[in-house]
């Protein structure tokens, strides 16, 4: 499922191959139909096995981080991370599968109520500015997802996503908030 699902965001779903995933496994490409039915069923399942494993990741860092605020931090530096990976290639040809798309929106779904509840607790916990919570989810999110470099790079390093949350978020953050950033800055730079 790894590499199928690799294979398929780096290259596009058209321009992989069964025989180029059996081979880099090095198993026939008979093996890879005794588990799934063709092509299309190979990335469905690749991709649903997948996107559990992002929201997952996500869950636990929030349960496990000692704020809010450094919760969304974790979590924005993941989920960068993980849709980074996603060639503009692959994203055209995805949303032309239905299965993909509603499976997409579903995830996509997910991680923004993650953010949400995130950014209401650094709002109630004083760590953002009380604005109205949507337009801070807006304002986060928007930045995250238009930011240039993303198109830039082949993988797109932790720091540097790391760094690129810490600036988005310094500018929404009460005194209390800019405190932990700086915090973690000087922890995890």
């Amino acid at each position: 499922m790894e590499s199928a699902f690799s294979a398929f965001t780096s290259n596009g779903i058209r321009d992989v191959k069964m025989e180029d995933i059996a081979a880099g496994l090095k198993i026939s490409k008979k093996t890879i139909y005794d588990f799934f039915k063709n092509k299309k069923d190979l990335l469905v399942q690749s991709v649903e096995y997948k996107f559990p494993q992002l929201l997952e990741k996500n869950s636990k860092i929030i349960r496990l981080m000692p704020n809010p605020l450094t919760a969304l931090v974790f979590c924005a530096v993941e989920n960068i991370k993980f849709w980074s990976n996603f060639k503009e290639k692959f994203i055209r040809e995805a949303e032309k599968i239905p299965e993909l798309s509603a499976y997409r929106d579903i995830v996509k779904d997910e991680l923004n109520g993650h953010s949400s509840k995130l950014l209401g607790g650094c709002v109630e916990g004083g760590y953002l500015k009380a604005e109205d919570s949507s337009r801070l989810v807006s304002i986060f999110m928007d930045n995250l997802r238009n930011f240039e470099e993303f198109k830039k790079t082949d993988q797109f390093p932790s720091q540097l996503c790391f760094s690129i949350v810490i600036t988005i978020l310094g500018g929404l953050c009460t005194p209390k908030g800019k405190k932990i950033l700086d915090e973690l800055k000087e922890n995890y730079s």
